[in-house]
């Protein structure tokens, strides 16, 4: 079930990425889907009966769109700082604690927090993040928690826990 799961969401990337159906990219969808499938299937961390619960999609979504509201912001802030005469900067290196245990749920939150300018994920541990942060504001790790990734890593745990 779980080599079913990966060849379906390969298929689905692959026709997404390329928009085309006509009959020869159907084709080469196929094989190429089926060739990562025979090769990364049993790496795929989640759960065939997890993956047809619809509130983990809708967890998903609701984690895409709160993260891009925080780019949106991140940017705003880095172009500030880009842009000031004398660069507002206190760079450094803050701790923030980690309560994923998915494997995958941990790597899209470290991904995450280095997708967003100002940040970037050096090292995760078992149970924390170390990021190299652009203008700390604290370092405290709750409060750190609490402004570079807010909710995040609950709506992460509803989607991969």
């Amino acid at each position: 079930m779980n080599y079913v799961l990966v060849f379906i969401l390969n298929l689905i990337v692959w026709y997404a990425v390329t928009w085309n159906f006509e009959p020869a990219n159907l084709l080469a969808g196929a094989l190429v889907s089926a060739f990562v499938t025979a090769i990364f299937g049993k790496e795929f961390p989640y759960h065939p009966k997890k993956a047809f619960q619809v509130k983990r999609y809708i967890a998903f979504i609701k984690f895409l769109l709160i993260f891009l509201r925080q780019m949106f912001k991140a940017n705003i802030m880095m172009a500030y700082r880009v842009l000031s005469p004398g660069p507002p900067i206190k760079p450094g290196v803050v701790k923030m604690p980690l309560y994923l245990k998915s494997s995958l749920g941990r790597t899209i939150m470290a991904n995450s927090i280095t997708l967003s300018p100002g940040t970037f994920t050096m090292d995760i541990t078992e149970d924390f993040l170390y990021i190299h942060w652009i203008y700390v504001v604290t370092e405290d790790p709750a409060k750190t928690e609490e402004l570079i990734c807010g909710n995040l890593q609950k709506i992460l745990k509803e989607v991969f826990e």
